[in-house]
């Protein structure tokens, strides 16, 4: 089976938490233009009769979706769709992803189709645990003493924890900067955040960033919007995301740096014009 449960990693850019599942069907690329997209539905939707997909990004154990524009890709992607529910998928034309080791899904943005045979897909797709009901049987002494001893040890771990919480928990260095700028590019202001987390060894080990650009009224952010502007803005890896409301654009990207070490990336940001305040995270 080539799908898999996974849950929502971040699908929001202000923090909000979705405790949603997404039941992903299959990930797969397309070998004539070595394009990858994944298909997917959250798994309390099933009755919408709804399905969704997006150009796939592998993200250390992540799946990030993005929405796919292109007409031509977006046929490709249903014709797949079609062929797999029916067990019609070419090898030649098509390689199915292994998933097995992917924990996790980030939503910046996808597609969706009408779909009616959403079960079929499951049923195809995710391996589901049997229930298996064993006849109780009497256990020795010998057994209930070992369990005793697992109780004992038990409360003896939680009492340490309760006075000492922090005692198991490895805290590591991060920076939070921020900074508000002009881009000359395409004429808008904009405020920049970037976190950036360290190891052990105060080496860098991840750095994202978000830039949200902000528009003067809805006229100036409908044109931009309208004529794919954001292409001008968006790295290669990275996306975005529209905020009709407030007449935003955030564009986001995970960052890499040729320096490492924390004294060295605090000292660039902070020459780039960041103000930066240090934080800890949990490993």
């Amino acid at each position: 089976m080539n799908g898999k449960i996974l849950k929502i990693s971040s699908n929001d850019l202000y923090g909000n938490v979705d405790d949603r599942k997404v039941a992903v069907f299959a990930a797969f690329n397309h070998l004539k233009y070595m394009n990858k997209y994944v298909v997917f539905c959250f798994l309390d939707e099933y009755e919408k009769k709804k399905l969704y997909f997006g150009s796939l990004h592998l993200k250390d154990n992540s799946i990030v979706s993005f929405s796919i524009k292109d007409n031509n890709m977006i046929e490709t992607v249903k014709k797949f769709i079609e062929d797999y529910v029916n067990d019609k998928v070419d090898t030649k034309e098509y390689e199915i992803i292994d998933i097995s080791k992917i924990e996790k899904i980030e939503l910046v943005s996808y597609n969706d189709m009408d779909f009616d045979r959403i079960i079929e897909l499951d049923k195809k797709s995710i391996k589901r645990k049997k229930e298996v009901v064993e006849e109780t049987k009497r256990s020795k002494p010998i057994i209930l003493y070992f369990l005793i001893l697992i109780i004992i040890g038990m409360i003896g771990y939680l009492g340490v924890l309760y006075f000492y919480p922090d005692i198991f928990v490895v805290k590591l260095k991060k920076l939070e900067c921020s900074m508000s700028d002009y881009n000359k590019q395409v004429e808008l202001n904009f405020d920049s955040s970037i976190t950036v987390k360290f190891d052990k060894e105060d080496k860098l080990t991840d750095m994202d960033r978000v830039d949200v650009y902000k528009f003067a009224d809805m006229e100036a952010y409908n044109t931009f919007k309208d004529n794919n502007r954001e292409n001008e803005l968006k790295t290669k890896n990275g996306g975005y995301k529209y905020n009709d409301e407030d007449y935003e654009l955030s564009i986001i990207s995970n960052d890499t740096l040729i320096i490492e070490s924390y004294n060295e990336v605090f000292e660039y940001l902070t020459s780039e014009g960041y103000s930066c305040i240090e934080g800890i995270y949990n490993e």
